[in-house]
């Protein structure tokens, strides 16, 4: 092999030297917010006494407020925004903060050197529940309606919204199952009572719904994306430490806009004890997007989130209209998700996510009155090559740079920890019965998503991975790959990936997925009955499953790659396995060796490698 290819690993070293300043020391004053007349009293709302209490400090630059341990309720809407705060520090004094109003809970923004700490958060569910337990008792003889029963309730709840049904496992009650199919609440037919919990469902068309069965268990959500408990924008050196999120109707904790240097620190997402929710938050435990990096995630614990328990990305889109020499009209943006504005640089990449070489800055944005489309006009008239179908990165924004180490994901509906962006460190962590992968490396553009913009530099170590891709989403527990119209791309949008001394223990496919992606390092591993499930073939239908499934091959695949080392990893198997080897797809990779491996059937310590290109 050429020494100009030689395989060796660069290490994100930015990530690990992440900094986040405490409050300045001073001998400013301290107050309480009872002193602003706020209660730990039933049915007393403290919207009013917080806020006063909040903008007292901001005028007189009040170093810290604190609560008296106790349990606070917002009935009106009135929710803390804490804003503008610096050298602050917010101590909860054990309390719980209830609400009662779809609206986030807590709003931290343009705060620096701010501390929140100690701590919890949590909905009103006597008000109303955010999801519920539902069991198919029933399904009609000619498929157009099925019984679901409530087995938590007396009787149907006032507000009963299907906004979507989420199979569960009905004897852990966790979220997943072997074959479980989750389907929208929008598109089913009249809803009636039919007994003191149960309810008859019309459906549209049996065929759609041929997998319903008798005994199937549903989390089913009445809220998704509604509200979410912290919303922090354009914070610098925050620090939230010891705070407990019970559930929310909405992501747990979102991060956008100039945020950069803060951490989360012994946070948790789960569900209240004594309870028999079986929800924490409804969407994301944490939703970090457009944004600045250079954060620290540690000691925290995520779990029974609506959907993933980390999703770290920046938004792109794909095509747009040459409405001027200089000017493009966007239809497929929205502008909470598409910050485009004045000053932005903007670069422009092909369909299979490779360079044009062209970055053009926005000196004027319009968008129309419901925020769904955008005139973007640059500073110099942009090339005649461009065709409209280019996919757009707005560089302004880079969520990358971060440490997620020791925490604890598990039991959630979606991806584990779900990464878009680079220059990261995932280690020590632990995932446990994550219905779809445990780590997912994406980027792609289609008419649904558009996010990420790549990663590179990212080192996955130490991790332990029990039990995961429960709903078989993506195939393989470790998954990196890439989602466009038009199918997988040769170029590599991922590149310098470690993946090492990580244990992966009963997954139902493949443990290692690889594609699109170039000096990529899979060594020291050791994989524990691998590719348990059956195989998943177009016959299964799409429902959680990747499409294209007979092309997932092996217990550690490399496909559409270049430079890929897999070395020193040990696959042991206990229990019957459909696949045990390593595949490497030999159209599609050129110089990926694999040496010194034990346990992967035939490929077993053998030393090979593919074709080099060049």
């Amino acid at each position: 092999m050429n020494s100009s290819r030689r395989h060796t690993s660069a290490a994100p070293m930015e990530a690990q030297s992440i900094r986040i300043d405490c409050p300045a020391a001073g001998d400013r004053r301290k107050v309480s917010v009872s002193e602003f007349g706020a209660q730990p009293v039933e049915g007393f709302c403290n919207g009013e006494a917080f806020r006063k209490a909040i903008e007292y400090c901001r005028q007189e630059d009040i170093s810290e407020l604190v609560v008296p341990r106790g349990i606070y309720r917002f009935i009106s809407g009135e929710h803390p925004v804490f804003d503008g705060l610096r050298d602050f520090r917010f101590d909860g004094g054990g309390s719980e903060l209830i609400f009662s109003t779809a609206a986030a809970f807590v709003t931290i923004r343009h705060c620096e050197r701010a501390v929140f700490e100690n701590f919890t958060v949590d909905w009103d569910w006597d008000q109303e529940p955010l999801a519920s337990i539902g069991r198919i008792r029933q399904v009609a003889e000619d498929g157009l309606s099925f019984e679901l029963e409530l087995p938590e309730y007396e009787g149907v709840p006032k507000r009963f919204d299907i906004r979507t049904l989420n199979p569960m496992n009905p004897r852990t009650l966790t979220p997943g199952c072997e074959g479980g199919k989750e389907f929208s609440g929008e598109p089913l037919g009249p809803v009636t009572v039919v007994a003191r919990n149960a309810l008859r469902i019309e459906l549209s068309n049996a065929a759609d719904y041929r997998f319903l069965k008798p005994g199937q268990t549903y989390i089913v959500r009445h809220y998704v994306y509604d509200a979410n408990g912290f919303e922090l924008q354009g914070n610098r050196h925050l620090r939230m430490a010891d705070i407990t999120i019970y559930s929310a109707p909405g992501h747990a904790f979102v991060v956008s806009g100039e945020q950069r240097n803060w951490t989360l620190d012994g946070c948790r997402v789960v569900k209240r004890p004594g309870t028999t929710r079986c929800i924490s938050a409804t969407a994301d435990g944490c939703h970090i997007s457009n944004s600045q990096g250079h954060f620290v995630i540690e000691n925290c614990d995520f779990s029974y989130n609506g959907d993933d328990c980390l999703n770290i990305h920046d938004n792109s889109v794909q095509g747009f209209e040459r409405i001027g020499v200089a000017k493009l009209r966007l239809s497929r943006v929205f502008k909470w998700r598409n910050p485009f504005a004045e000053g932005d640089p903007i670069e422009f990449r092909r369909t299979d996510l490779s360079p044009t070489g062209i970055v053009a800055r926005i000196v004027e944005a319009q968008w129309d009155e419901r925020g769904e489309g955008c005139t973007i006009e640059f500073e110099a008239p942009l090339p005649d090559d461009l065709v409209g179908n280019e996919i757009l990165f707005n560089r302004k924004y880079d969520s990358g740079r971060y440490v997620v180490r020791r925490n604890f994901f598990h039991q959630n509906r979606a991806r584990g920890v779900l990464l878009h962006a680079g220059d990261g460190w995932v280690e020590n962590n632990h995932f446990y019965l994550n219905q779809g992968s445990a780590i997912q490396i994406e980027c792609g553009a289609e008419s649904r998503w558009a996010e990420g913009f790549g990663a590179e530099n990212v080192t996955i170590r130490g991790n332990l991975i029990e039990s995961c891709d429960v709903n078989h989403w993506n195939m393989a527990v470790i998954y990196m790959g890439v989602y466009l119209e038009q199918g997988r791309t040769r170029y590599p949008v991922f590149r310098n990936i470690c993946i090492e001394d990580n244990t992966i223990v009963n997954c139902p496919q493949q443990a290692i997925f690889v594609s699109s992606c170039n000096r990529v390092f899979i060594r020291n591993n050791a994989i524990m009955n691998s590719n348990t499930g059956p195989r998943k073939t177009a016959e299964d239908g799409d429902g959680n499953c990747v499409s294209n499934r007979e092309l997932y091959l092996g217990s550690l695949m490399v496909s559409h790659a270049e430079d890929v080392t897999i070395e020193n990893n040990r696959r042991l198997t206990i229990v019957p396995a459909t696949e045990d080897g390593i595949c490497v797809d030999p159209e599609t990779t050129d110089n990926v060796l694999v040496r010194n491996n034990t346990g992967f059937g035939d490929r077993s310590g053998v030393d090979e490698r593919t074709k080099e290109s060049g």
